[in-house]
């Protein structure tokens, strides 16, 4: 396990590394918020499209070779960033780099390999944690190194990001261990080949969960898209700043992930928890809303909405991989995976438009109604379980 987190961790560095930087070359080269969020959501359009066949392909050939080719296909995609210099090779870069994000379904996969149902949420959110610390590190880094370039202050990241990519591919085929037994089925078992992704939404129950999972990455990415372009139309802030707040929300990421999550779920229970985490994110969205904006309150505020929600991550996979075949999880995760890209793609979309046609406050009026479904969801979970 220790293996796969560090790869993970290192490639995640490498696209924490380009986000803070993406929104301002957006606006260099022409471009506008709604171009910009659009940005995010063709990066996820492809992940959407690529995640549950990655999944399905781990499954086939085994999570190694699988998530290797991932980094792989992710290090060509920061060459060509670096060498972007128009918002058509920004987009183009993008979706590679989106059709390359199976590798989280990979990762989790791989971590359903190694554990048993009661260690399950614990391990889920050490990857969450994993995420954090990327996304805590690679942002700095990225508002840093933008400076160190007299061609497209996107070269060097996108080069530091290529190079971190490589070396998670590095890392994982030197030391990862395979997780995945590629055993011949027995004569009554479904074959792994045959399994379609429909039979994971063939009862109400199956479809509300992987609705969640679109639910709660559409808000998440949506604050996450509007975040720069907040900072930046409403308080002034520069690509340095901006990458030190989503540093800093990185680290409360890492944090609940890393230290809180197992407790949570071993105490409360993943629903509970996630309730827990949505009532968090609800109280951030607030804050938007109704104080003034100004440094103090974007502090306060965007790490509550992203770190709250932020357990929606290991809660819904966690749920997922306890109702899934032990031999489907690859499948079972890779369509989760999938399916969350398209939330991740929509949120950006509607975040975008709301930003630029309507108010700079407006998009948190969505994200705080997706928290109220969500919530909606935990109870009615919670009711029939009791049942």
């Amino acid at each position: 396990m220790p293996a796969i987190l560090f790869a993970i961790f290192i490639d995640l560095t490498g696209f924490g590394i380009i986000v803070p930087i993406l929104p301002f070359l957006v606006i260099e080269y022409g471009g506008s918020a709604a171009s910009g969020t659009a940005l995010l959501s063709i990066y996820s359009l492809f992940a959407f499209a690529a995640g549950p066949i990655w999944g399905r392909l781990s499954d086939r050939i085994g999570r190694r070779p699988a998530l290797a080719a991932t980094f792989l296909g992710a290090t060509a995609s920061y060459i060509v960033l670096a060498c972007a210099d128009s918002l058509a090779m920004l987009f183009l870069a993008r979706a590679l780099s989106g059709a390359m994000a199976g590798n989280v379904g990979i990762a989790m996969a791989a971590i359903a390999d190694l554990t048993d149902e009661n260690n399950r949420g614990r391990a889920m959110g050490l990857i969450g944690g994993v995420f954090g610390l990327g996304f805590a590190f690679g942002p700095v880094i990225g508002g840093l190194l933008s400076g160190m370039s007299e061609q497209s202050p996107v070269f060097v990241p996108g080069l530091a990001a290529a190079g971190l990519s490589l070396t998670a591919m590095l890392l994982t085929l030197k030391f990862m261990p395979e997780t995945h037994t590629l055993e011949a089925p027995s004569e009554s078992d479904t074959p792994v080949a045959k399994v379609s992704w429909t039979s994971f939404l063939s009862t109400p129950a199956q479809i509300a969960l992987f609705s969640m999972f679109i639910v709660t990455s559409a808000g998440q990415s949506l604050t996450f898209a509007v975040l720069p372009f907040w900072s930046m139309g409403v308080l002034g802030w520069s690509q340095i700043q901006v990458g030190y707040l989503m540093g800093a929300i990185g680290l409360c990421i890492a944090a609940i992930q890393s230290l809180a999550t197992g407790p949570l779920f071993k105490s409360l229970g993943e629903l509970w928890s996630l309730a827990l985490g949505i009532g968090v994110f609800l109280i951030g969205c607030l804050v938007v809303v109704l104080a003034t904006a100004s440094p103090g309150s974007t502090i306060l505020s965007f790490p509550l909405m992203m770190a709250g929600l932020t357990l929606s991550f290991p809660a819904l996979n966690s749920l997922l991989s306890r109702r899934t075949d032990r031999r489907h999880q690859g499948a079972a995760l890779g369509l989760s995976n999938g399916i969350s890209a398209l939330g991740r793609m929509m949120g950006p979309i509607a975040g975008g438009f709301m930003f630029e046609q309507v108010s700079p406050t407006s998009p948190f009026y969505i994200t705080a109604s997706l928290g109220l479904f969500a919530l909606f969801w935990c109870f009615w979970e919670i009711r029939n379980s009791k049942r």
